[in-house]
């Protein structure tokens, strides 16, 4: 059978990997250029990266609603958030290597992280969030951003776990849609 345009969705949802290859080849563009306007130089990350959205394309395909958005805001918002954990990922290894081989420049006075990295997850992070209610952002930097475990989170918070996990999901729905109207997100 052969992949297009308009049988390429409904072929990845039955597994075939001719459709993958479809994807790859025409959206790997989009793909590589969202990566690597998140990764700036850090190059070595990327083919990981673009891996990364791939296999998670091939294994959350089911998840896409075409109703929603195209495939190509879905496959560059995936992108987007890959990238940003390679970001996160690096940003943390480089500050352990900081501490491991004791680099007194890459820490400021204070002892905090002085990485331009750092600041752009930063910003990332705020324009991300900047739509929620301030109660629902702390449950994202506590969960997501300084990985808190849930029952620190819950504890800290005074929230029951099912009442944060309501809070996160209506949060997360909402900066979708924030995202989309700013079309800044791509799934």
């Amino acid at each position: 059978m052969k992949i297009t345009e308009k049988n390429f969705i409904k072929q990845l949802n039955n597994g075939n990997e001719k459709a993958l290859e479809y994807v790859m080849l025409h959206y790997g563009g989009l793909v590589k250029s969202v990566i690597h306007r998140h990764l700036y130089n850090l190059t070595q990350y990327e083919e990981d990266c673009i891996n990364e959205v791939f296999f998670a394309v091939w294994n959350h395909i089911s998840s896409y609603q075409a109703e929603k958005s195209s495939f190509a805001n879905w496959i560059g918002g995936i992108a987007r958030l890959k990238a940003l954990d390679a970001l996160r990922k690096h940003s943390k290894e480089m500050w352990e290597e900081c501490i491991d081989d004791q680099v007194v420049h890459i820490v400021d006075a204070i002892g905090e992280p002085s990485l331009e990295l750092e600041q752009l997850i930063s910003e990332e992070t705020e324009q991300l969030l900047c739509c929620l209610k301030e109660k629902d952002r702390e449950l994202f930097y506590r969960l997501y951003v300084e990985e808190q475990d849930m029952d620190e989170v819950s504890e800290a918070m005074g929230m029951e776990k099912s009442v944060i996990y309501n809070r996160l999901s209506r949060a997360k729905r909402k900066v979708r849609k924030n995202m989309e109207r700013k079309g800044n997100y791509e799934g």
